[in-house]
């Protein structure tokens, strides 16, 4: 099952609109961002934190997502997933 959904935040400034897709399996679930072109996925860890990997980490992009887009993703992600704890 997935789900598609916007996470709308401010980073430096700039309003942001990124896509984001929830999928849901048995025991876990990821989401999978397109930051700049490229997709990646963030799920939980072992310790219930949030880690980030590039959904196809062997394609030949010339340009990687901002490190700290990035993690503001990730920091809204936590925020959204307090607020519905």
């Amino acid at each position: 099952m997935a789900e598609s959904f916007i996470l709308n935040f401010s980073h430096k400034g700039v309003m942001e609109e990124i896509v984001c897709t929830l999928r849901v399996s048995t025991f876990t679930y990821q989401f999978l961002c397109t930051l700049g072109g490229t997709d990646m996925i963030m799920e939980k860890d072992d310790e219930g934190n949030l880690r980030v990997m590039e959904a196809d980490p062997f394609s030949n992009k010339s340009k990687k997502p901002d490190p700290a887009l990035v993690r503001s993703v990730m920091d809204e992600l936590e925020r959204v997933l307090q607020q519905k704890a």
